[in-house]
């Protein structure tokens, strides 16, 4: 409807009524014209200036007049799936014209594909909407958090992209269970794999668009052709023993940790093993292997070394041989380069080992040099609960707090005797985040009680120890688990309480 052709009502002042741009804002309006279009469209007075009350009126309305338009469109999206899959790969429909998150990825998906991958993305999406639970957009690899690429819809796209190995059709394809991942696993084996792959094997379709996990997908196309893996470009040496063990990983593995089950267990290793280095550096971290495989060795030659060292072993093994320190290397010169770049472990003892390990322990709760080094804060939110009443025994107030600088996390390792103050450098470049839980009961003192190292790439808390290298309580693990839930923080499988 046009505006009436008022000159009284409808001149269009340059305003700077603050109030005013707050209400356009509201609107979804940027001009004084549009509002005067929208208010003659809506019924409203055509006019700039106008009462308080007649505004949130105007507010009112279009925030209903938004939502009624929403429960529409939701509703001929759930009456019309394929036709609104259509319309979107047709842009007759753009991401901010639909309503459900998981026609919101299909959009994105879509705009990223081209050319033959549009269409074999199309055909996957039109044969599945029906007869799975695949069209959905929440994470699905517990590991890798809320990273990109980790939902069904993407991992649907990377299949597409390699339609040009398609062995069978899509539409021949019929789901054998109602389970969503045994699903995807069965509709990737029926498209790609002429032999039995590991069920593990699926992680690497939801790792994005990343070189690195075009270059694993090829993994899953080798073995699925019947291939060894000693035959493709993975990261690990392997022996026919280690590839036997490499095959029977959990099911809930990534591909990386199934690399470390095999080898832990192809060297001679036990699970505990296995489990104790997946909860350490090496977990996903395949640098300087040869050197690692000797000091698994040695762990397996140390079988009564108790695994809650393993953790702590690889951290100080790492500070000393490869983390770059401000070493002196002549009077007035300073080079960056690792305290120790020939360590080995020729020769060592677990005695001798652990020894030198609560040294550096003590080095590092030294007082740290008087310049300040402080980072970025991470963007995860902190924590605090309140469980109990004040008048009760059992009143305690939970706390989670980031370290943001070098003198907090000195303190931070002093007070609980380990090895955080190595994490600076970390923290610093942005790859890790450092947490402090701690507990007041009945109003007192807070006391320390857990550091939680947070992977910032991936939302993951990869590690949470008390004092000592402690394992957390059940109880600690409970509150770890409510801030995962109110951060959307994934908890890596080794976070366990003891």
């Amino acid at each position: 409807m046009p505006v009436p052709q008022n000159t009284e009502s409808t001149t269009v002042p340059e305003v700077r009524d603050r109030e005013f741009q707050e209400h356009l804002a509201a609107l979804g309006l940027t001009t004084a014209e549009e509002y005067l279009n929208w208010c003659a469209q809506h019924g409203f007075s055509v006019r700039v200036k106008k009462h308080w009350h007649q505004r949130c009126k105007e507010r009112y309305f279009a925030c209903d007049h938004e939502i009624r338009t929403r429960c529409i469109r939701k509703k001929q999206e759930s009456r019309h799936p394929r036709r609104t899959i259509l319309k979107i790969v047709n842009n007759e429909l753009v991401a901010a014209e639909v309503t459900q998150p998981h026609l919101i990825a299909i959009c994105e998906v879509f705009s990223s594909l081209e050319g033959d991958a549009r269409d074999a993305f199309l055909r996957l999406l039109l044969h599945i909407q029906d007869c799975t639970d695949l069209l959905r957009s929440e994470p699905v690899i517990r590991h890798f958090g809320t990273q990109a690429g980790n939902t069904y819809i993407d991992a649907l796209s990377a299949l597409a992209k390699h339609h040009g190995v398609w062995l069978r059709s899509p539409e021949s394809w019929r789901p054998p269970t109602h389970n969503s991942r045994r699903q995807f696993s069965s509709l990737a084996r029926h498209l790609m794999a002429k032999y039995p792959t590991p069920v593990f094997m699926d992680s690497v379709w939801f790792k994005g668009r990343a070189p690195e996990a075009q270059k694993q997908q090829q993994w899953f196309l080798g073995i699925g052709d019947g291939k060894s893996p000693r035959e493709l470009d993975v990261p690990v040496r392997f022996t026919k023993r280690m590839v036997h063990h490499f095959f029977h990983a959990p099911a809930d593995c990534t591909v990386e940790a199934a690399f470390r089950w095999g080898q832990v267990l192809g060297l001679g290793g036990d699970v505990r093993l296995v489990e104790a280095i997946l909860g350490s550096k090496l977990a996903a971290d395949f640098a300087h292997d040869e050197f690692w495989i000797s000091v698994i060795r040695w762990l397996i030659d140390n079988p009564m070394l108790d695994r809650l060292h393993v953790a702590p072993i690889v951290d100080y093994i790492h500070y000393q041989k490869f983390e770059p320190q401000q070493v002196a290397t002549a009077p007035g010169e300073i080079e960056p380069r690792p305290l120790q770049p020939e360590f080995s472990m020729k020769g060592r003892t677990p005695a001798s080992l652990l020894r030198q390990i609560q040294e550096w322990h003590g080095e590092l709760q030294k007082e740290p040099q008087q310049t300040q080094v402080q980072w970025y804060e991470s963007g995860i939110g902190e924590f605090d609960w309140t469980e109990g009443t004040t008048a009760s025994e059992n009143h305690r107030h939970w706390t989670i707090k980031e370290i943001l600088t070098r003198k907090d996390l000195f303190g931070e390792g002093c007070a609980m005797r380990h090895c955080v103050a190595s994490y600076e450098n970390s923290c610093a470049t942005g790859q890790t985040s450092i947490w402090s839980m701690g507990i007041e009961r009945n109003g007192g003192r807070r006391k320390r009680a857990l550091t939680v190292e947070v992977g910032i790439d991936r939302k993951i808390l990869c590690q949470a120890r008390g004092k000592t290298n402690r394992l957390p309580t059940e109880k600690e693990m409970d509150i770890l688990r409510r801030w995962a839930i109110q951060e959307g923080l994934t908890v890596a499988e080794h976070v366990k309480s003891r």
